[in-house]
């Protein structure tokens, strides 16, 4: 629409200088410098409104304009710099007429024109130069005050942190906003070494956290429920699959001599010194309602430094067998399975074992059951208590019996069609095969070729054996397996799952942090007891799975090093190489084979090299060694014991020095014995005697009331009246 508009002196075509933009505006294309407006039309000047009113009047937010303020001279680029407007799109937000007003500038960008209510005012000449200083300053002021606000709340945070796993240098500095080098040089003058990516256990990161006054909070968020760690399976082709029983209790109590009674085998006379020192997987058929069911037993170790064992296999588990022995009772590493089951909500049943024997209590037994929450059943609880004999195989029906009928209330069912999911139960380097992974599989079916998956560590099938060493193609749930195709070493207790291929699985790598626990378990020992000026021994383990290292560390940080401090500068599962005896011979270290076979060759350049080279095969010998080696380090200390007092009565002077007179009072003088010489009842001097005489003979001893002739080691000046006490040294027993 075109209005005419009649200015003081001119009067031109106003749609040549407006263009409708908006529905609800318009914006001047070519501004004029407007002293007075006046309309041709009376009816348009009633309705005219003023800028401010048209602006009051649209929602800011459905405002949408685009326009660009370069402006041209000729009219005829206006088509031009429509088009160029339709592509850039510039969204004017946050339209505030309180505190901006909105300009127009001319293209010389020599003056700036305000839109007023009632008319335009022309403002005197500005530089636009003055304008960006100030708008810098304006982002400066801002920024500086977003700083500001960040700093009070820096300072206003309450130091609380969380604390619930093993951390590197480099993420504690992170999380305390502490620079690196300031905890490591912390730890450094408390005499722990570490490096910028070492890891560091969770109570000392929190000692250097409460150093710098931040409240630690070390429970993990992130419990997990191990009997919800798999999804419920409700599809279509799922089945019912066989439970894995794990079989805990104290060491000697009877477990695996209860597996050998119901797999009719002897496997105790193959264990070395008669003790389970690694997870044992097996699998049996029992007849249960006129059906054969399938039941799948983990045996573990029972001695206290194979936890980390005894834990993996509980996390596992779908229904524990806790074996107590009826002549011993509960004992620590009982407690420890109970609180296991305790924690982590599993069925469980009591197998009281050894029965045959004579000095029995079996009431006693379930006493102390009974005090950790395990009530027997016919105490009114719902404990199923079983007492066997698994060395007379006695009551071993009713226990698998009662098994079978406890596993069929639980309803366990898997999907053989889905990928396979499960746990790593052990992993090991072994010499020919590479990589072996011991690994139990929870859902779905695992084949050869698919690529496997285990925290940061994935591979290929290449081989899979079962419990029995047959060679399998394809494996379904609840089998236990020993697969090789993993391209490192897997973490055992991590759980695994097969992916599509081998790029989502360095997808998921990248996006999974694993803290490595032996690693973790090697600093421990270092920081373990740590103290300055005492003496070390350092080791370099080498054993036949990582589940054994980690138990031989363990058992390690038992002893006190208060005196003597272990250091593991190495420790992995495998054989020992070259570079083993090179860094032992350079550290001094002893190194320590545990279940593994050394080469000839091996042994000979350890020869060589002058290099100790211990090989072990039952925990408890190599304990003995290692403290018998530290107790051989130690210094010998002596107490010393009163042998008797004189009396200085006469002082004679020779060529050789001074010469004491003197009267044994009491107990006896003995040559080379240390003594204590005392003037006016204070201790002023300490010596040997190096001659005793008896008259004008050379003895070794003189007994009480007779005199004799004293001289010391340091030629003392004696006085009469000097007191002499004799002590002899005693060496007192070697303790760590």
């Amino acid at each position: 629409m075109r209005q005419n508009i009649l200015f003081d002196k001119y009067s031109f075509n106003f749609y040549l200088c407006m263009s409708m933009r908006n529905d609800q505006i318009l914006l001047l294309h070519s501004p004029k410098i407007v002293n007075d407006l006046k309309f041709s039309s009376p009816s348009v000047y009633e309705n005219f409104k003023s800028p401010r009113d048209i602006m009051s009047s649209i929602d800011g937010k459905s405002l949408n304009l685009d326009v660009d303020l370069k402006l041209d001279k000729k009219n005829k680029n206006l088509l031009k710099q429509d088009d160029k407007l339709k592509l850039k799109k510039k969204k004017v937000n946050n339209i505030d007429l309180d505190q901006q007003e909105d300009t127009f500038k001319k293209k010389n960008k020599n003056k700036i024109i305000f839109k007023s209510k009632d008319n335009l005012v022309n403002i005197s000449k500005i530089s636009l130069k003055s304008s960006k200083h100030k708008k810098k300053q304006k982002l400066n002021q801002s920024q500086i005050r977003k700083i500001e606000i960040q700093n009070l709340d820096v300072n206003n945070i309450n130091k609380f942190i969380v604390i619930n796993q093993p951390l590197s240098i480099e993420q504690l500095s992170f999380k305390l906003q502490i620079p690196a080098a300031e905890i490591i040089t912390s730890l450094f003058l408390k005499g722990i070494s570490v490096t910028v990516n070492q890891l560091v256990d969770v109570s000392i990161a929190t000692q250097i956290a409460q150093q710098y006054d931040f409240v630690v909070n070390n429970k993990n968020d992130n419990n997990i429920d191990y009997q919800d760690k798999f999804k419920t399976i409700t599809s279509s082709t799922s089945i019912n699959r066989a439970p894995v029983i794990t079989i805990l209790g104290h060491v000697d109590h009877g477990k695996t001599s209860l597996l050998d009674t119901i797999r009719n085998t002897n496997s105790v006379i193959k264990e070395r010194g008669g003790i389970t020192q690694s997870i044992g997987a097996y699998e049996v058929n029992w007849l249960y309602n006129q059906a054969y069911t399938k039941l799948v037993f983990l045996d573990t170790p029972g001695h206290e430094a194979f936890s980390n064992m005894r834990l993996r296999c509980s996390q596992v588990a779908d229904l524990i067998i806790l074996i107590v022995a009826a002549d011993d009772g509960l004992k620590p590493q009982t407690i420890e399975s109970i609180e296991y089951i305790l924690s982590m909500k599993l069925p469980c049943i009591v197998a009281i074992n050894k029965i045959d024997k004579s000095d029995i209590n079996i009431m006693r037994v379930k006493e102390q059951l009974a005090q950790y929450n395990l009530v027997s059943e016919d105490w009114g609880g719902n404990i199923s208590c079983v007492d066997i004999s698994a060395l007379k195989k006695i009551n071993i029906d009713k226990l698998l019996t009662t098994v079978c009928s406890v596993v069929e209330s639980l309803n366990l069912k898997a999907d053989p069609m889905e990928l396979a999911q499960g746990s790593i139960l052990e992993a090991y380097l072994d010499k020919k095969k590479g990589v072996v992974a011991n690994v139990i599989i929870r859902n779905g079916s695992l084949n050869i070729g698919d690529v496997i998956i285990s925290g940061n560590v994935y591979g290929r099938v290449k081989r899979m054996k079962d419990s029995c060493g047959n060679i399998l193609i394809k494996a379904g749930p609840s089998s236990i397996l020993e697969v090789l195709g993993f391209h490192s070493m897997p973490q055992g207790g991590l759980n695994f799952e097969v992916v599509e291929n081998e790029k989502q699985a360095k997808r998921l790598i990248a996006e999974t942090k694993i803290v490595n626990d032996s690693n973790l378990l090697d600093f421990k020992l270092k920081s373990y007891n740590y103290k300055k000026n005492i003496k070390s021994l350092n080791l370099i383990i080498r054993a036949d799975t990582q589940g054994t290292i980690d138990a031989i560390i363990n058992a390690f940080m038992q002893i006190s090093q208060n005196k003597v401090q272990l250091n593991v500068l190495t420790s992995n599962s495998g054989s020992i190489s070259d570079t083993d005896i090179n860094l032992a011979s350079n550290s001094r270290a002893l190194i320590i084979a545990f279940n593994i076979n050394i080469s000839t060759n091996i042994l000979s350049k350890a020869e060589k090299a002058n290099v100790s080279l211990c090989q072990f095969s039952i925990i408890y010998d190599l304990l003995d060694y290692i403290q018998n080696y530290m107790l051989n380090s130690i210094d010998p200390e002596y107490s010393k014991v009163l042998i008797g007092k004189a009396i200085v009565q006469t002082v004679f002077y020779i060529q050789k020095g001074a010469i004491a007179g003197c009267l044994v009072q009491s107990g006896k003088l003995k040559k080379d014995a240390s003594i204590n010489i005392y003037r006016n009842n204070q201790l002023i001097h300490e010596s040997i005697i190096v001659s005793l005489k008896r008259i004008k003979d050379d003895v070794n001893e003189v007994t009480a009331n007779n005199e004799c002739g004293v001289r010391c080691q340091d030629d003392y000046l004696w006085q009469s009246q000097d007191i002499i006490e004799a002590y002899e040294l005693c060496e007192k027993s070697k303790i760590l």
